[in-house]
């Protein structure tokens, strides 16, 4: 047979037999054949992965239980959060003249994380969750009214900066941890990747939309109007915490008759006796080490020594890495079906180490605000998909601790921009890129090799 054979029978045309001579100067047989066999594979293939990706269906996460009141408290808790990063580290600089101090200041809520996050983790398998994230949104809004009055009376100073952000940080230890869980809890198993990947896209269009409104705001009316303004964005968050609903677990009760360290401890062996989890922790380590804070110790270096774009140059590439903090949480949920979880942890490693090399070697800020914008829409997908990982794999008992632990990965964050200094001052601004981009990807190998085997329902 001949191709054009092939093409009238596939396509089902009637042509005129008088004409049939003149196609055997067509391709020969075995050439068409296999350019024809090529082309319907590709086709096929294609129109798979589109059906794969049923955008309407993938978007629908929304109508699934929780997900609506918990990602609208995620986009103002993220939006309030902006008043204290931008006005407490502006606070204490003019009242200290030194940049040792705001970096403490900015530190500080990460040290609870540290020291308190496998309690944080036993409190939300012992405690209703949503009770949990009720007293977490009830503890940010009275901080945020007490500190506002605080303001308003003329009385702050740098040790009333630094218990606010410390307690600030204590109930951060808890909140997050408990509602990551509730999706769990919450949501259908094909599904919760997706809704953790919408409530990173909330925390990013939070952090997107409200910087320069809290800058304005401190430059034309001050302190405490802008405390004033995260005072209600706070307690509307609480009031969605309020919506929030699921039934009592049986393992509640069960969990409180033994006694709070045992708990503790039995949250440490389980996350240890499973090979799953200890890599996907593993994984969040690493990747908290040259993730988001790494890049950002960089950026103020790139603006100026490579970039010559000074403090304009910093705002370009911070609201590039925003855009597309929006960006990737968007692309997973369209893409895992098609991809899978794992090829989707695997390929944003690989995308974030490409980004790499070519914010490394970007010679212009247009080009670097793209780079950071491609490396800041993997951070978020990335995030989804290890805890949707342990959200899935862990029984709802273990759920808060293995959690927690998950949570305290995270706060490597805080020695990663000391580690891109380190690196940069020993190697230079370009290497200390490519070496990160370089450990990136060997760090998706790793995934690769590490967790094909420990695939679960749902990821």
């Amino acid at each position: 047979m001949f191709l054009t054979y092939r093409v009238v029978e596939i396509l089902k045309i009637g042509r005129p037999s008088n004409r049939l001579p003149f196609t055997r100067l067509a391709i020969p047989s075995a050439t068409g054949e296999f350019i024809t066999a090529l082309g319907l594979r590709f086709g096929r293939n294609g129109m798979r992965i589109l059906n794969n990706i049923r955008l309407r269906e993938r978007f629908g996460i929304l109508d699934e239980p929780n997900v609506k009141p918990l990602a609208a408290a995620t986009l103002l808790n993220a939006a309030g959060n902006n008043v204290y990063v931008i006005v407490l580290s502006w606070l204490a600089y003019e009242i200290t003249d030194s940049p040792l101090a705001v970096g403490f200041v900015v530190g500080l809520r990460f040290v609870p994380i540290m020291v308190m996050g496998v309690v944080s983790g036993a409190v939300s398998d012992r405690i209703h969750r949503p009770t949990v994230l009720r007293l977490y949104a009830l503890w940010y809004t009275g901080l945020s009214f007490g500190f506002t009055c605080l303001l308003y009376w003329g009385e702050v100073g740098l040790f009333h900066i630094l218990a606010y952000m410390f307690l600030l940080g204590l109930a951060f230890t808890f909140g997050p941890n408990a509602r990551r869980a509730i999706y769990g809890d919450s949501v259908s198993k094909g599904r919760v990747v997706d809704a953790l990947a919408l409530d990173g896209a909330a925390f990013s269009l939070g952090h997107l939309a409200m910087p320069a409104v809290v800058a304005l705001v401190l430059a034309t009316y001050g302190t405490t109007t802008a405390f004033a303004i995260q005072c209600v964005l706070y307690a509307a968050m609480t009031a969605l915490a309020f919506s929030v609903k699921l039934p009592h677990r049986q393992r509640e009760e069960a969990s409180r008759r033994s006694s709070f360290v045992k708990s503790v401890v039995d949250g440490i062996a389980y996350a240890r006796s499973k090979s799953g989890i200890r890599r996907v922790l593993i994984i969040s380590s690493l990747l908290a080490l040259f993730g988001d804070q790494y890049l950002l110790a960089l950026v103020p270096i790139v603006s100026r020594d490579v970039f010559d774009s000074g403090a304009a140059g910093v705002g370009v590439l911070v609201t590039g890495g925003a855009i597309g903090g929006l960006i990737g949480p968007a692309m997973l949920i369209a893409m895992k079906r098609p991809l899978g979880a794992l090829g989707a942890l695997v390929g944003s490693m690989g995308v974030k180490a490409l980004g790499m090399v070519l914010f490394a070697f970007s010679p212009s800020l247009a080009l670097g605000m793209v780079a950071f914008m491609i490396l800041y829409a993997m951070s978020p997908a990335q995030k989804a998909l290890l805890d949707g990982y342990i959200q899935l794999a862990v029984p709802s008992e273990y759920r808060g601790r293995v959690g927690s632990l998950n949570q305290m990965t995270r706060g490597l964050a805080a020695p990663a921009a000391f580690l891109a200094g380190v690196m940069v001052q020993f190697l230079g601004v370009w290497l200390a890129i490519i070496a990160a981009g370089v450990l990136i990807a060997a760090i998706g190998v790793w995934s690769l090799v590490g967790l094909r085997h420990y695939r679960i329902e749902g990821w």
